[in-house]
């Protein structure tokens, strides 16, 4: 299969100044300058992977579809293609992290229908098992009454009993580390309304709330990679039980499901801008 790769446009790697922001009218516009220029270039690099996943939906499709199959090494190499392409999403997010944090947690670049979903920063690591079962029961469904005739089932209707096994306990694994990331995510937002926050408060010092924010970012910071490596980990451990055929069915309900909610959500939001809702 043609490897349908396209460059992504990286974020410059120039390292943010580590300097509280001055308090006058041009420091505050260099801020809001550097502030805007990160969502920007990571708003093109968003929209690049998402013409990429969509590149990658249409080569799966044809993999699923194909009258005369391909081999499971010709599979494997584009399932590795297509998370190759997750993989290096994360890491372009965690480098646009380590100069900002702020974006990531209030994006642009998604609608506001899939950030009232979001889970620190992005999709919630257990979401890829319901996914998988909902597909799976679809699709088992539509080919029972070839599956009770004898007949080879291609798909992730097909799951076996030890891979349901291996992917529950997949799945336990990650909702428990789920919720040690959550706690960790509460336990930095609250700690901005410690006391020596509402001191700060107080006293006006602003160069010193800017430190101790900084420190507070640092914890976001860290509990975004987390929460992402985890994203990622998941979809891979999901991947590495499953068949190449299954893997690839698996890409293509995960793919159409992220790209129709995005595409629903930026109309859904032109309307509302527009005034026709």
């Amino acid at each position: 299969m043609p490897d349908r790769t396209t460059p992504f446009p990286t974020p410059t790697t120039t390292p943010m100044e580590n300097q509280a922001p001055a308090l006058h009218r041009n420091g505050i516009s260099r801020n809001s300058e550097r502030f805007n220029s990160q969502r920007e270039q990571f708003t093109k690099f968003f929209e690049c992977f998402l013409s990429e996943q969509s590149h990658d939906l249409s080569a799966l499709r044809d993999a699923a579809t194909a009258v005369d199959p391909p081999n499971e090494s010709n599979l494997r190499q584009l399932v590795s293609r297509v998370v190759a392409h997750y993989e290096r999403y994360y890491e372009t997010k965690e480098a646009t992290a380590q100069r900002d944090i702020n974006p990531m947690f209030s994006p642009t670049w998604t609608s506001t229908t899939e950030n009232i979903f979001m889970w620190v920063g992005g999709w919630r690591p257990s979401a890829a098992f319901h996914l998988l079962q909902s597909k799976s029961g679809i699709q088992l469904e539509a080919r029972l009454q070839e599956i009770i005739r004898g007949g080879v089932v291609k798909d992730l209707g097909d799951v076996s009993a030890a891979q349901m096994q291996a992917l529950d306990r997949l799945q336990r694994e990650t909702v428990t580390a789920e919720r040690m990331i959550s706690e960790e995510a509460a336990e930095a937002q609250e700690a901005v309304a410690a006391a020596e926050m509402v001191q700060l408060v107080s006293s006006e010092d602003r160069s010193e709330m800017e430190s101790k924010m900084a420190g507070k970012k640092e914890r976001m910071r860290t509990v975004l990679a987390r929460a992402d490596r985890l994203r990622l980990d998941t979809m891979k451990g999901i991947i590495e039980k499953l068949e190449p055929i299954q893997a690839v069915h698996f890409l293509i309900a995960a793919a159409e499901l992220h790209l129709a909610v995005h595409h629903y959500g930026k109309e859904k939001d032109r309307l509302v801008a527009a005034g026709a809702m």
